[in-house]
């Protein structure tokens, strides 16, 4: 499906709603620029790797995202996807008073064009954002600029150049007269009074309009004023500026090439809380595309409703929903979900992926490797990385590693069950390579597969085919928001609690019990009996998590792997063979290829834990 600055409010609800309900989020990245490949520097450290992805990062802009999310059907034993595909505007609203600058580099941008990428969408079309650092400039910008001027001196005090003070009377004239609302003549802009003739008493005149211009425009007819230039100079531009400010409160201006434009404020004269306070929803609009950032990350969703118009959650409410179920309930539980349910993140060669998208969107980058492994794990407690998954036997630098490739190798395994939501069918009949929403289903669905299929190891051998040979399944799911945030109403225990007093429902909502994550680990024998028939996907904390969650390929670098997270010593002194890989862990680095039998290297695994 594709999201547009048109419908992503409209959408936004329900795609926070399945990242939410998902087992797991695939997500891709286009980007207007990449770090040089490893190619072309020479054999690098982790490290330098990191800082060579870092500065691109830093340079460069995410142009397109794809998420994908897979929701699972455990008495059906099918996954239905859901492949979504943000286009990005790398432009901010002027109003904000932030700036960003947009790069591109040859090298990406005739990669992408050449795969019939338009950039010219991104800003017709593309989805604006606001960074977290950006918010916080934008938010400083606001205070200062609407902050109460300080008590100056008159302003004529400071002019030593009589034309300059004859200036300034002529333009207070001319805003007086405008602001009384009748009309302004070229004679009320003269520094003296002189006689006017019949001939001039007739020249053009400005009626009180929406604005006014210093100087006024004169439509091609000769304005009669000794005081006023035909063009503004800087400093006399400066002279209106700061005049406006000081003394008309209630303007506002505009600078033009040649000259001023002053208008009227909404509402006129606003108090300083007032304007931060439509400094504050202009913010929020504009936060745009982090919004789902942040459902990805954990983040503070504390201000969405008031960033949406109120409409976009009574539209969801539908017919023959209990009372208690309002646009704020909805909301306020839309929320909580997400809150409670941190979604698994999938990515093909994600440590990229992870760079760019957290200084993007979440904040700046740590110069050390060990400080960004520790933040991205406590930001995305779980990453799976098909690109790891699919070259454990990387001895062989086996090149068929490309996303595309390796669904080729796994296009005629028909397990799991896989389903494509009928209102998300764009990708089903033809492909778009590297579009961002169409890589990050090639994700999904290569990551089900290896997670049912993939023995010691090694991917599956002899299911080759051609990526139209991939089955899935359409799919037209029935149930709505509503039935999926309160999936027993009416008449459940949520009925009870949204019955009570308002004020007591921030303790009965501490009551409200907990979900446990989709996949978490069960005791149930006919789940496990799918599990073990490849027609479910592994469940948390088992032996496939264990040795493939949180390790990313990096390729780029000498060390060809590293782990992020949580870590259980284990007592295994066998040294590593020297096709096994470097594993960043925790800040701690394990040496590729050591065989040291006074030292021998200790392999740690993670230990997930969902309750």
């Amino acid at each position: 499906m594709e999201i547009t600055v048109s419908n992503f409010a409209y959408h936004l609800p329900s795609i926070l709603n399945e990242i939410a309900a998902s087992c797991f989020v695939a997500l891709d990245l286009e980007l207007s620029g990449i770090a040089l490949s490893a190619k072309f520097q020479g054999n690098r450290s982790l490290q330098k790797h990191y800082e060579a992805n870092k500065a691109a990062a830093e340079k460069y802009q995410v142009l397109q995202v794809g998420l994908t999310t897979c929701r699972e059907d455990k008495e059906k034993g099918s996954y239905l996807l859901r492949p979504y595909n943000f286009p990005l505007n790398p432009c901010l609203d002027r109003n904000l008073n932030v700036n960003r600058d947009c790069t591109l580099m040859g090298w990406s941008m005739e990669f992408l064009v050449g795969h019939k990428f338009d950039v010219g969408t991104l800003f017709t079309h593309g989805i604006r954002y606001l960074s977290r650092e950006e918010e916080i400039i934008a938010r400083q910008e606001a205070a200062r600029r609407w902050a109460p001027s300080e008590p100056t001196e008159v302003i004529e005090d400071n002019l030593r150049d009589e034309g300059d003070v004859r200036f300034m009377e002529a333009v207070r004239r001319l805003i007086d007269a405008w602001m009384a609302g009748g009309k302004v003549s070229s004679f009320h802009l003269l520094a003296t009074p002189r006689r006017s003739s019949s001939r001039e008493a007739n020249r053009l005149s400005q009626t009180r309009g929406t604005y006014i211009t210093i100087p006024p425009l004169d439509n091609g007819q000769e304005i009669a004023c000794h005081s006023m230039p035909n063009d503004l100079s800087k400093p006399q531009k400066w002279l209106v500026h700061n005049l406006i400010k000081t003394e008309y409160p209630g303007l506002k201006t505009r600078g033009m090439p040649a000259y001023i434009q002053i208008e009227q404020r909404n509402g006129g004269a606003m108090e300083y809380e007032a304007r931060i306070r439509e400094s504050d929803f202009r913010i929020r609009k504009h936060v745009g595309f982090r919004w789902i950032a942040e459902a990805l990350a954990g983040g503070d969703l504390s201000s969405l409703d008031s960033s949406l118009d109120s409409s976009i959650f009574e539209g969801f409410l539908g017919d023959g929903h209990p009372p208690s179920i309002t646009a704020k309930s909805l909301s306020e539980r839309l929320k909580c979900r997400l809150k409670e349910h941190r979604p698994i993140l999938v990515g093909h060669n994600s440590f990229t992926d992870m760079v760019f998208f957290y200084r993007c969107f979440l904040g700046p980058l740590p110069n050390k490797v060990e400080d960004f492994i520790s933040l991205i794990h406590e930001t995305f407690p779980v990453i799976m990385d098909t690109k790891y998954l699919a070259t454990q036997d990387f001895d062989a630098m086996n090149p068929s590693s490309s996303l595309e490739e390796l669904n080729k190798t796994l296009a005629k395994i028909k397990t799991p069950n896989i389903e494509i939501d009928s209102l998300h069918s764009k990708y089903l009949y033809r492909g778009f390579a590297h579009e961002a929403g169409y890589d990050s289903m090639l994700t999904a669905i290569a990551f089900l597969k290896l997670a049912t299929h993939l023995e010691g190891g090694k991917v599956p051998k002899g299911k080759r085919g051609r990526l139209e040979d991939i089955s899935y399944g359409l799919a037209t799911p029935t149930t709505t928001l509503v039935e999926d945030l309160f999936p027993s109403f009416p008449g459940n225990g949520f009925q009870e609690f949204f019955d009570t007093e308002q004020e007591e429902g921030e303790e009965q909502q501490a009551k409200e019990p907990v979900l446990k994550h989709v996949l978490a680990f069960t005791q149930s024998k006919k789940i496990n009996d799918k599990v073990q028939h490849g027609i479910l996907i592994p469940r948390l904390g088992t032996s496939f998590w264990r040795g493939y969650g949180n390790k990313l390929r990096v390729f780029g670098a000498t060390e060809k792997t590293v782990h992020f997270g949580p870590v259980e010593k284990t007592a295994c002194l066998k040294p590593m063979k020297k096709t096994e890989s470097l594993e960043a862990t925790n800040g701690a680095i394990q040496v590729d290829g050591v065989n040291d039998k006074k030292n021998p290297v200790v392999r740690e695994g993670i230990l997930i834990n969902f309750s």
